[in-house]
């Protein structure tokens, strides 16, 4: 097999393994939240309230697919939409205190996952490995 479809074959399984791989690990720790539910409140917890528009570029992810996440999130209790002060147009998102009640143990969950998928492998090995993702990123980002 060539190189480069070799690497785009191992690319498309890490991300799929990692997806099902996170969402066993929500679940199994009872965090009640999708991967994709889970790194939006993250960046809440992590960035403070945000618009809709910018969760939408930190996640890549279209205002459609952040406006299903933030539906599911609102529902659940985790999240509320408050119209921005300074453009109406706009909404603000919140976690509630739900959310930040849950911070602590899904946070731990989460750094356990990545201690966890990570193992074995050495910091110089991350960081070349951390460098070459990002330019193939960069690569497809034209």
């Amino acid at each position: 097999m060539l190189l480069s479809k070799e690497i785009a074959v191992y690319l498309n399984l890490s991300a799929c393994k990692l997806k099902q791989y996170t969402a066993a690990i929500l679940r199994q720790n009872n965090v009640g939240l999708t991967p994709e539910q889970f790194l939006l409140i993250d960046l809440l917890w992590n960035q403070g309230s945000m618009t809709q528009q910018q969760m939408a570029d930190a996640m890549h992810k279209d205002k459609n697919s952040i406006t299903k996440l933030v539906d599911a999130l609102e529902k659940k209790g985790l999240v509320i939409r408050q119209q921005d002060k300074t453009d109406r147009r706009s909404n603000r998102l919140l976690l509630t205190p739900a959310a930040e009640e849950m911070k602590s143990g899904a946070k731990e969950c989460g750094i356990s996952m990545l201690d966890s998928i990570l193992s074995g492998i050495d910091e110089d090995e991350l960081r070349s490995f951390l460098t070459t993702l990002g330019k193939i990123t960069d690569n497809m980002s034209r």
